[in-house]
């Protein structure tokens, strides 16, 4: 067998078992993704169950591409003060949270899985850790020079924005403002 011959075998060799090894960390990878389970998309199973309200007339265009997850009243049903609903993306934001104030008919657009926390010129984003861990929230992103961190919320319901803003005030010695992650739209 001349050496051509043999440089030509170990090449197809190398090449079959790259696929091999490439295709095993692609199933092992998948599965993986797979059995993450992210925490907003069980809602989508209710989403038909949710009863939902229509959305408000005035709601800008691109709102209404979305895939309505729940729907209801805050603070409570029989004394309702704002119209909630939740709906899924696929694209930018997967999850976002319409308001309608009932009094004025106001409608705000936010994250429904994000807040933000503008800190105090001299907190760094590490002294606030143990705050963060006491309440169960975690750090998605945060932006050293200009003090900002954007905090994942308590939990998936409707009033989770308000919930964990409210968790915070606690600690506002620590932070100049929290707020929802409104959208704004051009």
């Amino acid at each position: 067998m001349k050496q051509s011959e043999r440089v030509f075998i170990f090449f197809i060799g190398f090449l079959i078992g790259l696929l091999i090894v490439s295709a095993i960390l692609t199933r092992r990878a998948s599965k993986k993704e797979a059995r993450i389970e992210d925490p907003w998309s069980v809602h989508s199973a209710s989403a038909e169950e949710a009863n939902a309200e229509k959305l408000p007339e005035s709601i800008e265009a691109s709102i209404l591409l979305g895939k309505v997850l729940s729907f209801g009243y805050l603070p409570n049903a029989t004394d309702p003060k704002e119209r909630v609903w939740i709906l899924n993306f696929r694209d930018s934001y997967p999850y976002v949270r319409v308001v309608e104030t009932l009094q004025g008919g106001s409608v705000t657009y936010m994250a429904a899985d994000q807040i933000v926390v503008r800190l105090k010129e001299d907190v760094d984003v590490t002294e606030i850790s143990p705050v963060l861990e006491k309440l169960g929230l975690r750090v998605r992103n945060f932006n050293r020079k200009h003090s900002v961190v954007v905090l994942s919320v308590l939990n998936t319901d409707l009033d989770a924005v308000p919930k964990t803003i409210e968790a915070l005030e606690s600690w506002s010695d620590l932070y100049d403002s929290v707020a929802p992650d409104y959208l704004k739209f051009k």
